[in-house]
C-alpha cells in the first residue's frame, strides 16, 4: 500500500484564485480592447462612421484620433469588473449604462464580449495557464507528503 496526499486536491481552485482568474481576465480584455484595437474574435474593431468621428473631435478633448479602442472616457472599460466569485466560478462584467454601452458597441460591429464566445483566445490561452499553473502548485504539494509502502499482508 502507499499513501499520497489527497489526490482530490490537485485541481483544487479556491475563492482567492477564482477572483485572481477574474482581475486578470478583466486585464487582458481591458487591453484587447484599448491598446490591440481587438475583438473578442480578434478582429480589428470597425471603423467608426465619418459623422460619429468627427463629432468625437469636436466634442472630446483628444477624441480625435481615428484610432478605435472603445475608450472615449475611459468610463466603459473602466467599469469592466470581477462581480462575483465562489469556489468553482468567477463572474465578470459591467453593469447599468456601461453595460448598455457594450451591447451598442456590438450592434455596430465592435464585439467585446458575446455569448457564443464570451473570451477571446488570448483570454483563454491566459485563463488555462494560470490552472495549469495551480494544479502543478497543487499537484507538487500533495505528492511531496511521504509515500509509505506496504508489502505483504
Amino acid at each position: 500500500m502507499f499513501k499520497l496526499g489527497k489526490l482530490a486536491n490537485i485541481p483544487k481552485f479556491d475563492k482567492a484564485f477564482w477572483k485572481h482568474i477574474g482581475d486578470e481576465i478583466t486585464d487582458e480584455i481591458i487591453a484587447n480592447t484599448t491598446e490591440r484595437s481587438k475583438d473578442v474574435f480578434d478582429k480589428r474593431f470597425k471603423k467608426y462612421s465619418r459623422g460619429y468621428a468627427k463629432s468625437k473631435a469636436t466634442k472630446f478633448r483628444g477624441g480625435g484620433g481615428s484610432k478605435v479602442n472603445l475608450k472615449l472616457t475611459g468610463d466603459m472599460m473602466n467599469g469592466l469588473q470581477t462581480r462575483g466569485f465562489t469556489n468553482e466560478s468567477v463572474v465578470i462584467g459591467w453593469s447599468g449604462t456601461n453595460a448598455e454601452k457594450v451591447q451598442w458597441n456590438a450592434d455596430m460591429g465592435r464585439t467585446v464580449t458575446a455569448k457564443s464566445k464570451p473570451l477571446s483566445n488570448r483570454s483563454l490561452k491566459l485563463t488555462y495557464k494560470l490552472m495549469n499553473k495551480r494544479i502543478k502548485v497543487n499537484a507538487d504539494k500533495e505528492t511531496a507528503k511521504p509515500i509509505n509502502f506496504k508489502i505483504g499482508k
